[in-house]
């Protein structure tokens, strides 16, 4: 290769511009702006993920709650086109606070009701039931919802261990007197385990008081999937 055309080749790579190495701060700020980004859309995943899974929660225990609801009801209030509507209530003295109420109706006809009510007069507190009644406000089956009760003593009341419960079955504020037979009561009680048994029906006996009282209209509605 000649001189000359060594020179011309020399010349044109010196003309050829270099890229400027980027600075710190011009790097920090790069880095700055990408850690940002992904907080950003790590934060709103996570935000998602948890409202999409308290939503769905949600609709289990509601679906869960329905299944029991209709558990409890009478035959009649559970025929085809039955309606089913959840009411809140936020405080009561004979049935607890944030307690649910449901109503079965067709055709603007109630056909039955649910209610769920605590008491603090057992072993442990707080005693959680529930109780489906007929449309004239009759008990058709009570069950416990939550409890704490002391397994083999307390605990005996639960449908799991016997039929107890049913004997509230068919009775209302009025025809009975709502207390255990080893106090003058209408009811049996469970040797070892008086002071469930008698818990439940009290707090049965306040839960018919509550639901003779109830007025739906000046009740707030909950959801009922």
């Amino acid at each position: 290769m000649s001189t000359d055309v060594k020179k011309v080749l020399l010349s044109d790579d010196n003309k050829t511009p270099s890229k400027k190495p980027m600075n710190k701060a011009s790097r920090a700020i790069l880095a700055g702006v990408s850690l940002s980004v992904v907080a950003t859309f790590s934060v709103c995943s996570v935000l998602y993920v948890e409202r999409s899974t308290a939503t769905l929660i949600s609709q289990n225990e509601n679906s869960s709650m329905l299944g029991r609801v209709k558990d409890l009801l009478p035959e009649e209030a559970k025929v085809k086109g039955t309606q089913i509507s959840c009411y809140q209530i936020k405080a009561n003295a004979d049935i607890g606070h944030n307690q649910k109420f449901f109503v079965s109706s067709l055709d603007n006809k109630i056909l039955g009701y649910v209610l769920s009510y605590s008491t603090n007069q057992g072993y442990s507190d707080p005693l959680v039931m529930i109780c489906g009644f007929d449309k004239d406000k009759n008990v058709y089956k009570a069950d416990i919802q939550f409890s704490t009760e002391t397994p083999g003593l307390g605990d005996k009341v639960d449908r799991n261990h016997g039929n107890f419960l049913d004997q509230f079955t068919g009775h209302n504020l009025n025809d009975s007197d709502w207390e255990v037979k080893k106090y003058g009561g209408d009811f049996d009680y469970i040797t070892g385990s008086t002071v469930t048994s008698r818990a439940t029906v009290i707090a049965t006996s306040k839960a018919l008081k509550a639901l003779n009282e109830i007025e739906l209209n000046k009740l707030p509605k909950c959801k009922v999937y």
